[in-house]
């Protein structure tokens, strides 16, 4: 997920679970709004994956990142990730465990990682700070021009918001 306004480019996008050695990879390409929603991309894993990898292109701001993150606490997460927790459905009370763990990757290559099942019920597990990579915007050249028509009115008037994540 990214936030609204920070529309992102992933190339790169690796998960491992180390304890049973099972890896996925999927290049992902656009992610854009909403930050903290339920996630437009999901999998079903047979394990808990602790090591991702993942680099993408900010559109705003014009530059690359790239990020090993290593879940310090697996087991913590996939115990909290099974407590139900309640929220409203169709006018309706319903109790579901937080089954999705998102990745929310942010200006300044900020990601932040969550459980939940609904936006309004994320709980936060992990916040990773990626490095700057070599960036060939000239790549990005035609998706930059169409996020600028959408989104960069906004980008002039508010900049691109490096803290608060």
């Amino acid at each position: 997920m990214a936030p609204k306004h920070y529309d992102v480019w992933v190339d790169k996008f690796f998960i491992e679970s180390l304890s049973e050695d099972i890896g996925w990879r999927r290049p992902f390409g656009i992610v854009s709004c909403c930050w903290k929603s339920a996630p437009l991309s999901s999998a079903e894993w047979q394990t808990t994956p602790e090591l991702f990898v993942i680099r993408w292109f900010s559109f705003a701001e014009q530059q690359s990142y790239e990020s090993v993150i290593k879940l310090e606490n697996p087991d913590e997460i996939v115990e909290k990730m099974k407590e139900p927790v309640s929220f409203e459905r169709y006018g309706e009370i319903v109790e579901r465990p937080r089954y999705n763990l998102v990745l929310g990757l942010a200006p300044g290559g900020k990601v932040v990682v969550w459980i939940m099942n609904r936006g309004e019920n994320a709980i936060e597990v992990g916040r990773y700070e990626s490095r700057k990579v070599e960036t060939h915007p000239e790549h990005y050249r035609e998706i930059t021009e169409r996020y600028m028509r959408d989104s960069g009115e906004y980008i002039r008037e508010h900049g691109v918001p490096l803290e608060g994540w």
